[in-house]
């Protein structure tokens, strides 16, 4: 009878545990929908006063450009270090 009280509560503390988890990325959901909907915001902004003023279209397009090849560099370098792990495990 002991061995079950105990079984009890330890699956009633797994419960909190869980709650407490779900809660927390709940939590974290609404946050990351509510910076999403800023950034939106902000990306409206920026499309408007690119199209008032001529020359920041140009900058914010070369900005872009930049990004791109940036991201393209660190995911090939990430790929790279990936793979060298991988032959380096495997080998």
């Amino acid at each position: 009878m002991e061995q079950l009280l105990r079984e009890r509560n330890a699956v009633e503390n797994s419960m909190q545990g869980a709650n407490s988890v779900l809660n927390q990325a709940a939590s974290v959901r609404t946050e990351l929908r509510s910076q999403g909907a800023s950034l939106r915001g902000v990306t409206g902004t920026m499309a408007q006063i690119a199209g008032n003023i001529p020359g920041v279209d140009a900058l914010i397009e070369k900005i872009r450009t930049k990004r791109l090849k940036d991201d393209r560099i660190v995911s090939g370098v990430v790929a790279g270090c990936i793979l060298f792990t991988l032959w380096y495990l495997f080998a």
